[in-house]
C-alpha cells in the first residue's frame, strides 16, 4: 500500500475515532470474544494486515499497530476504537472488501483489534506524507 493511502488512512482513523470520542455501548467484551476475535483476525485479516499481538505480517493493508498507536497515545478508550474497526468493516474501501465479516463475528474482531493494535512498544507515531495530488480521495457514505 502505498505512503500516500497510509496517509489518508492514518487520518481516516484518527477523524473517526475523534468522532466516535464519547459513543458508547454498555456491551462487555469477553475473555472469550476476544480468543475467538483473535483466531477470526489471523485468518480472515492477517494475510493483508500487520498485528504484532496476532502475530500477523500482512503487508497489502496498513499496520493496525502503526494506525493506532497516535490514539492510543492520546488517550482514546478502546470502545471508541472498537467501534470505528466496525464501522470500517462496512465501509471498507478497496482493496478489502465491505461487510466481509458481520454480526458478532465483526464484533469479536473489533474488540480484539481494539484491544491490542497500537500497544505494542514497536508501534510508532509516523508522520502524515504531502499529499499526492494524483491520489484518489476515499469518500464515505453518510
Amino acid at each position: 500500500m502505498g505512503r500516500v493511502r497510509l496517509g489518508v488512512l492514518g487520518v481516516a482513523v484518527a477523524a473517526g475515532v475523534f468522532a466516535m470520542t464519547g459513543c458508547g455501548s454498555s456491551s462487555t467484551t469477553s475473555a472469550s470474544d476476544l480468543s475467538t476475535g483473535k483466531q477470526q483476525f489471523t485468518e480472515l485479516c492477517g494475510g493483508c494486515h500487520m498485528l504484532a499481538a496476532a502475530g500477523t505480517q500482512g503487508a497489502v493493508g496498513p499496520n493496525l499497530d502503526d494506525a493506532f498507536a497516535a490514539s492510543r497515545q492520546q488517550g482514546f478508550s478502546s470502545n471508541s476504537m472498537k467501534q470505528l474497526v466496525e464501522t470500517w468493516i462496512t465501509m471498507a474501501q478497496p482493496p478489502m472488501p465491505r461487510n466481509l465479516v458481520s454480526g458478532q463475528n465483526a464484533a469479536d474482531i473489533a474488540a480484539y483489534i481494539a484491544s491490542v493494535a497500537g500497544t505494542q512498544s514497536q508501534s510508532t507515531v509516523r508522520a502524515t506524507p504531502p499529499a499526492d495530488p494524483q491520489a484518489r480521495p476515499v469518500k464515505f457514505r453518510t
